[in-house]
């Protein structure tokens, strides 16, 4: 009742819940021998007088101190179930029903129930309509940083995946990697694969890229330049024979159009981000030109690994960076008028992201973020400066290189407002920047609904999911709100919080971002 997670009806958790669990053929016929035997014995007791669970009140009671004492302060949902099972113990059954439907429709109507409920209906609408065949063996080109944890949690779910990779040193040091990774995924069981068969079995490593004309799909890991992906799309659409998709990792390339002309159909762009929290995003760059057939096995492929594919137009940032790029460039204005990083990152923790904008700067490319502030000609930030000085912030959040990096981030200003930042001030702050750059996206067609948005940010960058997504807590605060806090912030920062005009045209018009979700 507490985490909401499914068990099976064979559980121990279920067991005594049922009179009967038989196969679906066999229910009727079940039903009406256990309708038979009730008649036959009507004084037979009901599940809804059962007490032997109340036989120790103090233990009873205790178990319920216990549960609210573990809970948030202000997790209302918690608190309601745990008064829920107190007045099994207090009230007659029909009065105790009474009260449950009370606390229910208290609960579904508030703010946090409904984000929850966009959350999950965002996941479910970009993830419909996937009908095409599993991939059951994987290609892979240019082994990156990432790729041993690609490759381990491909074979742990039953692809199997052939590696091309000349160097027989570097091969082995990927050997080496995948070992590891495998063996810090294995408790993880694989959905398929023959009885008895490891999950490094499926792996095979090639010299000759020529091993993967018979995969039936192929991912590039080159490195995220123009130059490297040409040359990686190339040789992969010189393979014999071949048609396969193929995803080529990117934050800010349009991988299509590097590819050969015949294969670039075929290509699709990917942002597959890798987390310490969970995370199951992935970002798929589709084109005008991409066939369906490849950008259906793309989506399928990306569901049997437990990604949630959302789909994007080619841009310098995606959605996902994108977005993150804002909520970085926001933070490093506070700071630049002097609010402490740690303090800002306690402000979004308090309302509920995995982590920080600052700590994460450890989760994502923070050499990507930096080189794309670069491109967009923003002064360096602290966000910028922290990437480039390879700090860590929450490990090194006292350090006196990370209070140098402040100071130069503020140029030698006075703090300003040092003082006085109130947590909402902050998290209405950031937040305002991620929806003005969600509008921006819009408008650009990066991405087709603010639904994506939510889903991007929820499940690849730890925003909280009671809250829906950036672009649904819009519409819990008001438009009106975030707007106006916009107009004072962007003395602070034109570039971030100057309001976009979509955001002008929704209000204009009276409506909201929920209503271009369609």
């Amino acid at each position: 009742m507490l985490t909401g997670r499914n068990y099976p009806v064979t559980s121990e958790v279920a067991q005594g819940i049922f009179d009967a669990i038989v196969p679906a053929a066999k229910a009727e016929a079940k039903a009406r021998e256990i309708a038979l035997a009730l008649a036959e014995a009507p004084d037979r007791p009901r599940a809804r007088d059962r007490t032997e669970g109340f036989a120790d009140a103090g233990a009873y009671q205790a178990e319920l101190a216990r549960r609210r004492a573990n809970a948030a302060p202000d997790d209302r949902m918690v608190a309601a179930v745990c008064r829920a099972v107190e007045a099994a113990q207090l009230f007659p059954f029909e009065a105790g029903l009474e009260l449950e439907r009370e606390f229910f429709d208290e609960i579904a109507a508030s703010d946090r129930a409904r984000g929850l409920r966009h959350a999950l209906i965002a996941e479910t609408r970009v993830s419909a309509g996937i009908k095409a065949p599993p991939v059951a063996l994987a290609g892979i080109l240019a082994l990156g940083p990432g790729a041993p944890a690609l490759v381990a949690t491909l074979a742990q779910r039953g692809i199997g995946v052939v590696v091309h990779e000349p160097d027989r040193h570097r091969a082995a040091r990927f050997a080496a990697a995948l070992r590891r990774a495998l063996a810090a995924r294995a408790s993880l069981r694989a959905q398929t694969g023959a009885a008895g068969e490891r999950p490094e079995d499926r792996v095979i490593l090639q010299s000759d890229i020529a091993a993967m004309t018979t995969a039936e799909l192929l991912l590039d890991l080159s490195p995220d330049d123009p130059a490297a992906k040409s040359a990686a799309l190339v040789a992969l659409a010189a393979l014999p024979e071949s048609d396969a998709p193929v995803l080529s990792a990117t934050r800010h390339l349009d991988t299509a159009a590097l590819a050969p002309r015949a294969a670039r159909g075929r290509v699709i762009g990917l942002h597959l981000p890798g987390r310490s929290f969970p995370a199951h995003l992935a970002e798929l760059v589709v084109t005008p030109g991409t066939t369906s057939r490849a950008h259906g096995r793309a989506r399928r492929f990306m569901q049997q690994i437990r990604r949630i594919p959302v789909r994007v137009s080619a841009s310098d940032g995606l959605a996902g960076p994108a977005m993150m790029g804002a909520l970085l460039a926001a933070a490093d204005a506070l700071v630049r008028v002097g609010l402490d990083p740690g303090e800002i990152d306690a402000a979004m923790t308090g309302y509920g992201f995995a982590r920080g904008p600052y700590a994460m700067l450890g989760e994502i490319a923070a050499m990507a973020h930096a080189e794309r502030e670069a491109r967009l000609g923003r002064a360096a930030g602290l966000s910028s400066l922290i990437a480039r000085a390879g700090l860590k912030p929450g490990r090194d959040r006292c350090s006196g290189a990370l209070q140098a990096l402040v100071a130069e981030a503020r140029a030698g200003r006075p703090a300003e407002h040092a003082h006085g930042w109130r947590a909402s001030e902050v998290r209405t702050a950031l937040l305002a920047a991620l929806v003005n750059e969600g509008a921006r996206l819009l408008a650009d067609r990066v991405v087709a609904r603010p639904l994506v948005l939510d889903v991007v940010m929820v499940q690849g960058y730890g925003f909280p999911r009671t809250q829906g997504g950036p672009m649904q807590a819009a519409e819990t605060i008001g438009l009106g709100h975030l707007s106006q806090a916009m107009r004072v912030l962007a003395e602070l920062d034109k570039a971030v919080w100057a309001p976009h005009p979509l955001i002008g045209d929704l209000m204009a018009n009276g409506v909201g971002f929920s209503d271009l979700n369609g």
